[in-house]
């Protein structure tokens, strides 16, 4: 309250001072009041030509844009930012941005875009490229009109150790002690085993390729021996390697499995499993698929092979397909159609492994 009374008794012994001070707040009220009703022109650079443009001086550029029929959208970019203060814009020029699209994480986006290359707009979108990831077109490719869809693939790589197959490779050779057509396996075949170390690289989560960084041998393959009459024509599975043949022998590569994805990637064949082996000979009745049997193709084995499908017998030096049925043929049992009694009882019943080609 003395205060108060201090500065009234002040002002009333000098009468200029709150002449002085009252014209003062006259004067910021009406510059304020001036600020928001006093309007200037700029000019306006707009798909290559010039407009004149009025506005409030504490009016944001976006609003008078607005007012004078002018754009104010992601779609264009400004010379100045649309929250600036009219006040504060000598001019302006206003651009088309571009619409890009970016394939990135199994998403397709369009954006419009001010950037001046690929590696710029990915930054604008907020898209982080790991070390490995691939972009097409490269990050510092002009962003144009023809630019097109920016396409990003994330890539990574797994280090993996298994156990993986040592495929067998088969030696034929003429025997002219044996008829034209026969054979005899010498020494019967089978992949080896080894301890692999890989890495493999993914695009996009899908496995591309595999690079072996280590491989260590467990059990070394076994070549398999073959021994044929001459003139003979052998078939053999495209996907066993036949890597000697001597004399007049003719070998022919069997389509199966040709052109199929396989799950055993190493060797081609489906899989491999030890079965329990007998034969048998003619009963006089066609095979339970309705073909007549034949020696050194058709076989027997349990319901869950299907009719027709093929595979290979080392200890026989050969591929066979399934087209019988028997009673006494269960899971983990074929039963090999041979010419004559005789030579199934020198066959016998023997644990043999089995290769399914289809």
């Amino acid at each position: 309250m003395k205060n108060e009374r201090e500065i009234g008794n002040f002002l009333k012994r000098y009468p200029g001072v709150r002449i002085g001070f009252i014209a003062l707040i006259l004067l910021v009220v009406v510059g304020v009041s001036s600020a928001f009703t006093v309007e200037k022109e700029v000019q306006v650079t707009f798909k290559g030509e010039e407009y004149t443009v009025k506005g409030k001086l504490l009016e944001s550029l976006e609003k008078v844009l607005v007012a004078n029929d002018l754009p104010a959208s992601d779609e264009y970019k400004y010379s100045a930012p649309l929250n600036t203060l009219f006040k504060d814009i000598i001019d302006v020029q206003i651009e088309k941005k571009i619409l890009v699209n970016i394939m990135v994480d199994g998403k397709t986006a369009s954006y419009f875009s001010e950037a001046s290359n690929v590696g710029e707009l990915l930054e604008e979108q907020g898209i982080k490229i790991d070390q490995y990831d691939r972009v097409e077109p490269t990050l510092n490719t002009a962003i144009t009109l023809k630019t097109g869809t920016v396409k990003i693939t994330r890539v990574t790589f797994v280090e993996s150790t298994g156990i993986k197959d040592i495929p067998m490779k088969v030696r034929i050779k003429e025997n002219p002690d044996l008829p034209t057509g026969a054979r005899m396996v010498v020494q019967v075949g089978g992949n080896g085993k080894s301890n692999v170390k890989e890495r493999i690289r993914y695009e996009n989560g899908v496995e591309v390729s595999r690079k072996v960084l280590a491989s260590d041998v467990i059990t070394p393959a076994v070549e398999e021996i073959i021994e044929v009459g001459s003139e003979t024509t052998i078939i053999m599975p495209n996907t066993v390697q036949t890597f000697l043949v001597t004399g007049n022998v003719t070998v022919e590569s069997s389509a199966a499995g040709e052109g199929r994805t396989t799950a055993n990637k190493d060797n081609g064949l489906k899989g491999s499993m030890t079965v329990s082996a007998t034969a048998y000979t003619a009963t006089g009745n066609n095979t339970a698929s309705g073909l007549a049997p034949q020696a050194g193709r058709t076989i027997a084995s349990w319901d869950g092979i299907p009719f027709g499908t093929q595979v290979y017998i080392p200890a026989l030096g050969g591929v066979y397909t399934v087209e019988d049925r028997g009673g006494a043929v269960g899971y983990g049992i074929i039963d090999i159609y041979m010419n004559s009694k005789e030579d199934c009882v020198a066959w016998g019943r023997q644990n043999i492994e089995i290769y399914f080609m289809d």
